[in-house]
């Protein structure tokens, strides 16, 4: 079996994990079903699924790019969705639509009874990694800039420990809730994708609270949305039998930014501080503990299963 996952040029953690995080859910997965491609943690069912391969999908979502055609849907095997709307948008059964399953993680033997302790954290999305000098302005907000570029294992430590999580990246939300770690979601640009978020809170029935992390510049980008991007790295979908491929080329700017571009940011760099240490002040989410422990045990038959299979 092959791993298909999105690989950034840069690292990102929530994806990383799917280097490991299968060698304990699904234990020998790598040497059984040759032809079968496992789609792994991410929002990766769309229409550049690679073609020609029997697929299992156990936990991915939709959200990126078109949904796959029905000769394309035809060669996968769905035993599980991140959620209701990825379900809904696939024509699945809604049962499909589980959990993610990066939510099993806190059952993991290496994350168990972590001492909880230290400052809040901040975790941006990774396409907004290189927007800031994050740990500059977060340490003015008295909160600790976690990188979601570094170390899947060492990112889930400070998720798991932190007494609270200030998340634009999707599974930084979900990890810190999996470990019963309070959160916010936040929206770094008008670029961010609500929908991926609602798909994975409609699976434990939050009432998933968005708050932009500078809301004037936020309305002023949604209004002139050919506003210049600050983006400016990029990943690739690859299999792990391909390794990483190489990434877009960045677009080349001569001389320094343009003007509106320099006072956004500028903006953003005064507005940030305040508005995390508003965030720290206020309780963070939770999804509600009992439907929590109904999906996961919902999602670990879906595993269960998938292993008698391996063993038979």
């Amino acid at each position: 079996m092959d791993l298909y996952f999105y690989k950034s040029a840069h690292g990102n953690f929530g994806d990383d994990l799917n280097l490991w995080f299968w060698d304990t859910m699904l234990p020998g997965w790598r040497d059984v079903w040759p032809d079968l491609l496992l789609i792994g943690i991410g929002t990766l069912v769309h229409d550049r699924l690679p073609r020609g391969r029997r697929k299992l999908v156990i936990g991915s979502g939709a959200g990126y790019g078109d949904v796959p055609r029905a000769d394309l849907l035809a060669e996968c095997r769905f035993e599980a969705v991140r959620g209701p709307r990825s379900a809904q948008s696939l024509g699945l059964d809604p049962e499909k639509g589980i959990i993610d399953p990066a939510i099993m993680l806190s059952d993991f033997p290496e994350f168990r009874d972590l001492p909880r302790g230290g400052r809040a954290v901040f975790v941006p999305h990774e396409a907004s990694m290189h927007r800031h000098d994050w740990a500059t302005l977060c340490d003015r907000a008295g909160v600790e800039f976690v990188s979601p570029g570094g170390d899947a294992r060492s990112v889930i430590h400070k998720l798991a420990t932190a007494p609270l999580v200030i998340a634009e990246s999707m599974h930084a939300a979900i990890i810190a809730d999996a470990f019963g770690t309070p959160w916010h979601a936040v929206s770094i640009s008008y670029k961010f994708n609500g929908a991926k978020w609602l798909d994975w809170a409609d699976s434990l029935g939050l009432d998933l609270t968005i708050r932009p992390l500078y809301p004037l510049m936020d309305r002023i980008a949604r209004t002139f949305p050919r506003a210049p991007s600050v983006e400016t790295r990029g990943g690739a979908i690859v299999t792990e039998e391909d390794g990483a491929a190489p990434p877009p080329k960045a677009p080349v700017r001569n001389g320094p930014p343009p003007l509106r571009l320099r006072v956004r940011l500028g903006a953003e760099r005064w507005q940030a501080p305040a508005t995390l240490r508003a965030l720290v002040s206020r309780p963070g989410q939770l999804s509600d503990r009992d439907v929590l422990a109904a999906g996961k045990a919902r999602y670990l038959a879906v595993i269960e299963r998938i292993r008698a299979e391996m063993a038979a």
